[in-house]
């Protein structure tokens, strides 16, 4: 395989005068010219897919050197040029010498003739120096061609493997794709631009109309590549209105291409006159830089939006070539050629499925981030004492992910979670208590032992005991003064009030009791004594003997911690069971799989005291282990909630370390914690939330 259909032989030096009589070499055309040395060597860049063969004497050569080298170095010339070197009749003997001294400087040289040669010898020398150059051109292209196809394979793969990649993201692939894009192409410089606000959450990032996109589409800079020199751009923004390029490439939807010999852009669809100040939007130095061929792609979705575009500069003969000043890109730079343009097209037609990719993976997570946030709204809608909890564990159980990741040490110096495991230690710590929805309100919401109708309820029926004894005394002490028809005794009436007020004095104190039993501290034994003393206390009303306390209210009064009964406390426990059976049916991906398990397992201890499932520590995810860490210590440091007080941070730790020292919690991660200073990420907002509560 050869791309090469013609030679071009040029006779600086023609030694016979008749005509040579070659024109075709299989499939090769032959054109054979006499030529002097400025007409041959005024061309700058020789076509790439023809040939040239220069007949010269060897003094013509080394006379002429510093214009052949200087043409040899233009571009491809020097692989697609050869010379074949005669001796002039006419040359003394001491030229000769002259000239043989010289042959060092000899370079591309396809055949070299001393001596006398007759029209045969020629015709024939000629012939092969054809093929000579032919096979040597051919060669090289070869040889080229199989590096190149080497450089394009694995360009696709590398971008294929990137798009299927578990941990793709969008910004790195399409950095990707500029390196891959220069690489393939030799291009000296790279930009990716992408559409303004494309990932940004407050814009739609769904407008797609084409109207919109040509009016309102403004194109901003993601990435560049520099090779040589400094190149930028003299706004942020590339905007249709105003750059010629931009507005082909939205109006269009196809590549264009441009080298300063054709003087036009050229795109699939047609020809346009290129303006005169050409990608005037660069910045660069003209004293060192230009630019002489340039080419630019859409980035276009499967929708047909063009959400960006690729634009490389100066296709180098050879990529390891350094343009550092104009004349290195006179003689290097070319054209991209059709091969080119082509795979670049591919290339970003590849990036567009990519973006549009990412776009579908940004979408589903606003959706869920929505989600996340309604659900918590929802959660502390039900109970808004715990306002901010939901976001403050998120934080804190993130904070300790990262703290381990740099741990080098301990139990867990060898545990690393990745980018997409932290991810799901923050919606699993959001939606741990999305269970609460489950739970009646008034459970969720109870701040003391006995409901405010409960207690209303003993206050009435302590007022009623003392009201019915005072009136059942007084009818019992008439009807015994009606038998004995006496009068009233001011004695007996101030010891009926005597008696009442003992009862009255009693009940007080009875109620200031249960009052401060009622609250959600921890009982001690003495008001444990108490609160016996009045469940076993009956006032008697004539012959009937009245219990001040229900069983029922005994059993919430006699409540040793919080202000929730056994019952009601297995209530709020099932939140975490119902988190669960909510969070598995929910279809997670791969990679978020284990999230219901680590919210099934945030209120289990290490000792197998915890719920729902009393698992040990071997059966407890680590991630469950640390957010039972930070989610007792947002309780104990959050605002004041209903059944207790907040308390400070120094305090908060100490009961985490007894907690820990108990053998219910990890000591390892709480190490972690403390060490890194974990519990200080939401000191402020939980102040904060404090102070909004007093307020």
């Amino acid at each position: 395989m050869s791309p090469f259909e013609k030679i071009d032989v040029y006779c600086i030096y023609k030694p016979f005068d008749l005509p040579i009589p070659i024109n075709n070499l299989n499939l090769l055309k032959i054109n054979i010219m006499k030529s002097s040395i400025n007409e041959a060597f005024s061309a700058k860049r020789i076509d790439s897919e023809n040939l040239k063969l220069f007949v010269l004497t060897l003094k013509q050569y080394t006379e002429n050197h510093t214009q052949i080298k200087s043409f040899l170095r233009h571009g491809t010339n020097a692989k697609h040029a050869g010379f074949f070197i005669l001796e002039s009749n006419n040359d003394t003997i001491t030229e000769r010498k002259k000239n043989s001294a010289d042959k060092n400087k000899l370079e591309n040289i396809i055949c070299e003739f001393s001596g006398q040669i007759n029209k045969n010898q020629f015709i024939q020398e000629l012939k092969n120096s054809i093929y000579s150059l032919f096979i040597r051109a051919s060669s090289d292209f070869l040889s080229s061609f199989s590096t190149l196809r080497d450089i394009e394979s694995s360009a696709l793969k590398e971008i294929s493997q990137a798009m299927t990649s578990k941990s793709f993201l969008a910004g790195d692939f399409l950095n990707l794709v500029l390196k891959k894009s220069m690489k393939i192409s030799a291009a000296d410089s790279g930009f990716i631009l992408i559409k303004k606000g494309l990932f940004d959450e407050k814009n739609d990032i769904r407008e797609s109309s084409k109207i919109n996109q040509i009016k309102n589409q403004k194109f901003i800079l993601k990435y560049k590549i520099n090779n040589s020199q400094k190149i930028s751009l003299k706004k942020e923004i590339y905007d249709p209105k105003k750059s010629k390029i931009t507005k082909i490439i939205c109006e269009e939807m196809v590549g264009v291409s441009w080298h300063e010999e054709s003087k036009l852009i050229v795109s699939k669809n047609k020809k346009v006159q290129s303006a005169s100040n050409q990608l005037s939007e660069l910045i660069f130095d003209p004293k060192t830089y230009k630019i002489k061929s340039y080419c630019a792609f859409p980035i276009r979705l499967p929708s047909s939006e063009v959400d960006g575009f690729i634009l490389l500069l100066n296709k180098k003969i050879s990529d390891d070539i350094i343009l550092d000043k104009k004349t290195d890109i006179e003689n290097s730079v070319v054209p991209f050629p059709s091969h080119d343009l082509n795979l670049l097209e591919s290339l970003t037609n590849q990036a567009g499925i990519a973006l549009e990719h990412a776009k579908l993976i940004h979408d589903l997570k606003q959706v869920f981030e929505s989600f996340t946030a309604a659900s918590i709204i929802a959660i502390e809608s039900r109970d808004p004492s715990t306002k901010g909890h939901s976001e403050r564990v998120a934080t804190l159980t993130v904070g300790l992910a990262d703290a381990i990741n740099q741990t080098q040490t301990g139990l867990y110096g060898n545990l690393q979670f990745s980018k997409i495991q932290i991810e799901e230690i923050k919606y699993a710590s959001l939606l741990h208590d999305f269970g609460k929805i489950g739970v009646r309100e008034h459970i969720l919401q109870k701040e003391k032992k006995l409901f405010p109708h409960e207690l209303e309820r003993i206050q009435i029926r302590f007022s009623s005991i003392q009201d019915r004894m005072y009136a059942n005394i007084l009818e019992s002490y008439i009807n015994s003064l009606m038998l004995k028809n006496q009068a009233p005794s001011e004695n007996e009436l101030a010891k009926i009030k005597l008696e009442v007020r003992k009862v009255a004095e009693k009940l007080e104190n009875y109620w200031k009791t249960i009052l401060n039993v009622n609250e959600p501290a921890v009982l001690s034994e003495e008001t444990f004594e108490k609160i016996s003393e009045i469940a076993g206390t009956q006032i008697i009303i004539g012959d009937n003997p009245v219990p001040l306390l229900t069983p029922h209210e005994i059993n919430l009064l006699s409540i040793k911690r919080g202000s929730l009964s056994q019952q009601e406390r297995i209530e709020i426990e099932s939140h975490v069971t119902h988190s669960f059976n909510f969070l598995v049916k929910i279809p997670w991906s791969k990679e978020l799989k284990d999230l219901p398990e680590i919210v099934y397992g945030h209120h289990e201890r290490l000792d197998g005291s915890g719920y729902p499932r009393k698992l040990k520590s071997k059966d407890i995810p680590v991630q469950a282990k640390m957010m039972a860490i930070t989610d007792i210590y947002d309780a104990l440091i959050a605002r004041d909630r209903p059944y207790k007080k907040a308390i400070p941070y120094d305090r908060a730790l100490n009961i985490l370390e007894s907690e820990v020292k108990l053998g219910k919690l990890d000591a390892a991660l709480f190490k972690i914690f403390v060490e890194a200073k974990v519990g200080e990420l939401t000191l402020e907002a939980s102040s904060d939330e404090r102070s909004t509560s007093v307020a």
